[in-house]
């Protein structure tokens, strides 16, 4: 069964003390990869998770109780987070848009044009496995998701993009994944660097850590799609990807968020690492989401013309 959900988690709180740090960090060079640690940035303790696992959650609630993908109450449970200051972190992108739908605005008008933020990307995968045999609705729904937030054709193709991966990944069709998510990805920066991705997957001569110098791991959704595909489609195992993931700086939690959350798609708990999955916040709560979010998924939204 799919575990996206804790996937998500246990990638968020493993790497959100690293958060903004470099690969050359002394702590993260040190770390162990397994040791859960507290975010003074974000105060929050050792096995606790960020927005990124804040925002997915939000999605697989709404998702489950409201049978489907309902923009109007997704939108208000954003909000929510905001409203009730238990949000842990977030991006400037994300907080505009918030402002904007707590001005008013409808939420088909709330997203901040052009913006390059990851935010929809980090909350995509939940789609992906509720939508997982119904790919013209998931792409659809992730457009209208992104449109919250982030107005931008690479918001919006970073969020597909995630989405599609976590769908292939629970139906276990990972097979010449780069090349079925390029296809159905709009124009856009994110769907020309994931293009590049499968030279270098395959090269024996780059190693990981200079692939994600390469492909970028800032706050940015051109960077940190292409990353953390390339980390689902290197390494064999959610704890491995996880690891490095964080261990190459930047934005360490999304990254790993995203990476945690294929690998748990497509493996399950079974594919983690047994401890830190046992640790992490609220694990027995989210489990159960899981299990509902897969049990539960709709297969189709959109009518076809």
């Amino acid at each position: 069964m799919s575990n996206v959900l804790l996937g998500t988690a246990v990638g968020d709180a493993l790497g959100v003390p690293f958060e903004k740090k470099l690969s050359n960090y002394q702590p993260l060079i040190d770390w162990d990869g397994k040791t859960y640690l507290g975010s003074e940035h974000h105060k929050l303790l050792p096995t606790q998770f960020s927005d990124d696992t804040q925002f997915s959650l939000c999605v697989a609630k709404s998702l489950i109780e409201n049978h489907g993908f309902n923009p109007d109450d997704l939108s208000k449970r954003y909000v929510e987070l905001f409203e009730t200051n238990t949000i842990r972190g977030y991006g400037r992108t994300t907080l505009m848009a918030i402002q904007a739908l707590q001005a008013g605005k409808h939420w088909s008008e709330s997203g901040v044009a052009g913006s390059m933020g990851n935010g929809t990307a980090m909350r995509a995968a939940p789609f992906g496995v509720y939508f997982r045999n119904d790919f013209y609705s998931l792409i659809n729904i992730c457009k209208l998701d992104s449109a919250i937030t982030h107005a931008s054709e690479d918001a919006e193709a970073g969020s597909i993009a995630i989405a599609l991966a976590a769908a292939y990944a629970v139906n276990d069709d990972t097979d010449n994944l780069i090349e079925k998510i390029w296809s159905r990805l709009p124009d856009s920066k994110v769907k020309s660097t994931i293009y590049s991705l499968d030279s270098l997957v395959s090269s024996d001569n780059i190693t990981p850590e200079q692939a994600l110098r390469v492909l970028g791991t800032k706050a940015d959704v051109r960077e940190t799609v292409p990353s953390a595909l390339y980390c689902f489609l290197k390494f064999n195992n959610h704890h491995e990807a996880v690891v490095a993931a964080i261990k190459a700086g930047g934005d360490t939690d999304t990254t790993a968020a995203i990476v945690g959350a294929l690998f748990g798609a497509r493996d399950g708990i079974k594919g983690m690492n047994a401890e830190t999955a046992a640790q992490v916040e609220d694990a027995d709560r989210i489990i159960q989401l899981d299990s509902q979010l897969y049990n539960r998924s709709d297969s189709s939204f959109f009518p076809r013309s």
